[in-house]
């Protein structure tokens, strides 16, 4: 006869907390951003009344949108292909250990310990009218209003706030690099660039697909830099559908309009992710 194993439910009680803050703050909300996206609300966010696609057909049919999605992918693009070759550069610059490698290290990563916020500030009076630039420069450029020039302010700040956790990862991904196997290509007479691209890149190319969509995704979602710097303008470059959604719940109490910019932008991250996985496997 087979024994009946005794049921342990100490695990589960171990993992209750998680599971009701994953619920709370995680499930619940995105269930109620679906149904709110189909529903009619009143100033504090709460259903009144069945609205069908009328937020949807009227969110496709507006120009801004399409205007804002193509700011988010533009901003996605340059963030990632910015952060992600001057974080390499860095991390290769930084592979031979030396006396003051670790001083040059520290440097590299300390963005990482900064928060956006206070970057954010610290590049707003860089980029001022009356800031460094313009007195280093002698001219008198205003850079966060100016349409030409705003969405390149607010790339370099955030490309600025994402290299030090890329370069951490690509530093890590190089220096796992068999130095026997670098030592034997010395001796065949590669020289650093040839050992970088033939040896260096390829052996650390999980770390390396990992920083790439992670910075894809982060470009995505930012949204201090963008608030601090040019509040999304001027005439809404610099708005992406995260900044929009803030914008549309916050500021002008559109909730059911927002919740669909929500699902629009958690269906473009997940379509991210999913590629990861694919090419990752």
């Amino acid at each position: 006869m087979k024994k009946k194993t005794k049921f342990d439910a100490f695990p589960y009680l171990l993992l209750l907390p998680v599971i009701v803050s994953s619920v709370l703050f995680n499930f619940y909300p995105f269930l109620k951003t679906i149904i709110s996206s189909v529903a009619y609300t009143d100033t504090f966010g709460r259903w009144t009344g069945f609205a069908g696609g009328t937020f949807w057909k009227m969110m496709f049919e507006n120009n801004e949108f399409w205007m804002i999605l193509w700011n988010t992918l533009k901003f996605a693009i340059a963030n990632f292909i910015g952060t992600f070759f001057m974080a390499m550069l860095l991390a290769l610059l930084s592979v031979k250990r030396t006396k003051l490698g670790k001083v040059y290290q520290m440097l590299y990563a300390l963005p990482v310990a900064m928060a956006s916020a206070i970057s954010s500030v610290i590049w707003k009076s860089f980029f001022s009218q009356n800031g460094i630039l313009n007195s280093w420069l002698g001219t008198n450029i205003s850079w966060m209003v100016d349409v030409d020039r705003s969405f390149w302010v607010v790339t370099i700040v955030t490309v600025w706030c994402h290299i030090a956790g890329s370069y951490i990862y690509l530093l890590a991904g190089f220096r796992g690099v068999s130095e026997d196997v670098q030592e034997a290509a010395t001796v065949d007479g590669a020289n650093a660039f040839v050992r970088a691209i033939k040896i260096m890149i390829p052996m650390a190319s999980p770390q390396i697909f990992f920083v790439l969509f992670v910075n894809i995704v982060n470009a995505i979602k930012t949204f201090t830099q963008i608030k601090l710097l040019t509040a999304g303008g001027p005439a809404k470059s610099t708005t992406t559908l995260m900044y929009d959604v803030y914008v549309r719940a916050i500021e002008l109490g559109e909730f059911e309009y927002a919740c669909c910019l929500s699902i629009v932008l958690f269906i473009i991250i997940f379509l991210v992710t999913r590629i990861q996985f694919v090419l990752e496997n």
